[in-house]
């Protein structure tokens, strides 16, 4: 620490040299005499002691003070007329006569007010930092913004005449941070974003007039290039450029994610050029063709939503469902207990049940693939449930608006003889408006034999009160709550109020999305008396129905499926393990060739060099 004392007051002085000794700080200036005027420098010391005097100009040290990060402890020679400045322009005060201890607390005192002002102005100034920086380059990306870009966009209009514009619009993130957890999300992003770097860099190796940019605040991009050839054969460019891009994208979120996943990502391509005009700014073009781009972007996606409208129309028509069965296991036997029945679309875009009944919502269809889903998933699986196994399916809230659902006979689902091995699994894509009419519907189907379980328990609209006023036999726990919770405390103790809860109500609880055999062990020691996951079982598109016939499960086929694979894999790592002792053989065949080639070098070397010996010891004698 260095003192800087600016001070008439003989006792003080002598304090402030003595405070100097105690706390080891090395004393810039003790001498007398200071004149505590503006021009006093301050920059070579931590702390500035001031006496104040009248007419002094403290407020102009104050600010010299805070440019130097020094602290300021003034000195007054009574309360009253100091407190005040004190307040405002100082870091600390201190009234004469003061004692040495005194002196040695208010510089330490001063000194650390001054640290903490310092270290909260660094941050506020980092922060800023990073604002700044986060506006000229996209965190996840890494591509320069917009702002920064814009000079290159100019260069290229200017030189080339014509600039092409390709804005890459994605939509559907948020059903997958609604349905997985922002973790997937990010990583999904993340993928996302290293997909357009590799397509950026494999492009822009083809040609010198190409510049990626990231939209702020958006998950878009822009990309700015220039098609050198006709104007006939520049749409037919564009539209391969911008197809080639998005199949790229589709490709790896599937390929690093899965076809779940990348069901929920949409991806369109819109395309837009601007030519060069003196008389408009060249900024405002550039951003004329941006917003063409963006609006053929959203008009994409306009397009295939109506496209999706109408094959969902057909495949309800045409019955062009399958179910997919996930076994539901009880925790502490891992014996099956029962199967949820999820629907597929046999189109591909129509795959994944989120997008299934988004569109169905859309098209106002929710009732018509309702009915056909809950008859596709009896008849599939009923007659081949075993002894106590249940069955588990998928409801809206919106289904009870459906006369045809709220007036459901067992009979009506095929063949149903026992209702109480049908659990109507109650997932809550919107909020329930009114409770006591749903408890009554609830209480119909109960009498009818019907059992509930409430879906995502634990996130959006399935919260603990939801719970409680539908009174369910099951609860099924959110996937977000069971990802990596065995690293996460605080998951832990959720999932252990949730079970806790759920006894007392006479309730069950399910854990959903267990893949990995620690989640498994974690949630087993918390007590979650049944599980569902991917670690049980892998997607499997079986029972794919043809010509809107029936599609059929097979308990025996589907381990027959699953020895067949077991055996594959068998023989593929036999196969695998006999080609690598085969190349040791072979390398090591190699090497002892190798190694009687050079003992035979070896010899001849040695035959030659004793020959060689033999005609100088002759010719020597």
């Amino acid at each position: 620490m260095r003192i800087l004392a600016r001070v008439r007051d003989a006792a003080l002085q002598r304090s402030v040299v003595q405070a100097a000794e105690r706390l080891g700080a090395e004393l810039v200036d003790g001498a007398p005499g200071g004149d505590g005027n503006a021009s006093s420098p301050s920059g070579a010391a931590d702390v500035l002691v001031l006496e104040v005097e009248d007419g002094a100009d403290t407020a102009a040290l104050r600010e010299q003070a805070r440019r130097t990060d020094t602290a300021l402890l003034l000195a007054c020679a009574d309360s009253e007329g100091c407190d005040g400045k004190a307040l405002s322009e100082g870091d600390d005060w201190l009234a004469l006569p003061a004692s040495d201890a005194e002196v040695r607390t208010r510089i330490e005192i001063a000194q650390q007010r001054a640290r903490g002002l310092r270290a909260q102005r660094e941050k506020q100034e980092a922060a800023e930092l990073i604002r700044y920086e986060e506006l000229l380059y996209d965190r996840l990306t890494g591509f320069p913004t917009l702002p920064v870009m814009i000079e290159k966009a100019r260069e290229l209009l200017e030189r080339r005449g014509e600039l092409t514009v390709l804005y890459i619009h994605f939509v559907w993130y948020e059903k997958i941070e609604e349905i997985y957890g922002w973790q997937k999300l990010d990583d999904v992003l993340e993928t996302t974003a290293g997909a357009v770097r590799t397509f950026y860099s494999r492009e822009a190796a083809s040609t010198e007039s190409m510049a990626m940019v990231s939209h702020i605040a958006d998950d878009d991009f822009i990309l700015f290039t220039h098609v050198p050839v006709s104007p006939e054969m520049a749409e037919k460019r564009l539209r391969a450029l911008a197809q080639r891009l998005e199949s790229f994208l589709r490709e790896r979120v599937e390929e690093d994610h899965g076809e779940d996943i990348a069901a929920l990502c949409g991806i369109y391509v819109g395309a837009a050029t601007v030519f060069r005009n003196p008389k408009i700014r060249t900024e405002r073009l550039i951003y004329r063709g941006i917003r063409e781009a963006a609006q053929a972007a959203r008009g994409a996606e306009q397009w295939e939503r109506t496209r999706k409208v109408n094959d969902l129309k057909s495949t309800i028509r045409d019955g062009s469902v399958f179910i997919e069965y996930h076994p539901i296991i009880v925790t502490e036997t891992e014996e099956i207990f029962g199967f949820e029945a999820l629907a597929r679309g046999v189109k591909r875009e129509l795959r994944s049940p989120e997008v299934l009944f988004e569109v169905a919502e859309e098209a106002n269809m929710v009732w018509e693939l309702s009915r056909l889903l809950r008859k596709r998933a009896v008849d599939g699986i009923i007659d081949d449930l075993e002894d106590g196994q249940l069955l588990f399916l998928n409801i809206d809230p919106h289904d009870f608006n459906d006369p045809t659902f709220r007036n459901l006979d067992p009979g009506d689902l095929g063949s149903v003889k026992d209702p109480s091995r049908i659990v109507l699994e109650i997932t809550e894509r919107t909020a329930i408006k009114d409770y006591p009419a749903f408890q009554e519907y609830l209480a119909v189907f109960r009498e009818r034999g019907f059992r509930f379980a409430v879906d995502d328990a634990g996130s959006g609209y399935a919260g603990l009160g939801s719970i409680a006023n539908l009174a369910p036999d099951f609860i099924k726990l959110d996937i977000s709550l069971v990802a990596n919770i065995d690293t996460n405390f605080l998951k832990q103790n959720l999932v252990e109020t949730m079970v806790q809860f759920a006894e007392g109500q006479g309730a069950k609880v399910i854990a959903e999305g267990v893949e990995r055999q620690e989640e498994f062990e974690a949630i087993k020691e918390l007590g979650v008396h049944y599980t569902q996951g991917f670690l049980f079982h892998k997607p499997r598109y079986a029972g794919i129905p043809k010509g809107g016939g029936t599609a059929a499960f097979s308990h025996a086929q589907a381990k027959e499926n699953q020895a067949v694979e077991a055996a594959a894999e068998k023989a593929a790592a036999a196969e695998q393990k006999a080609h690598a002792e085969a190349r040791l053989e072979a390398a090591e065949a190699e090497a002892k060739a190798e190694a009687a080639v050079e003992a035979a070098q070896r010899a001849e070397a040695a035959r030659e060099a004793a020959a060689e010996s033999g005609k100088t010891g002759a010719g020597g004698g």
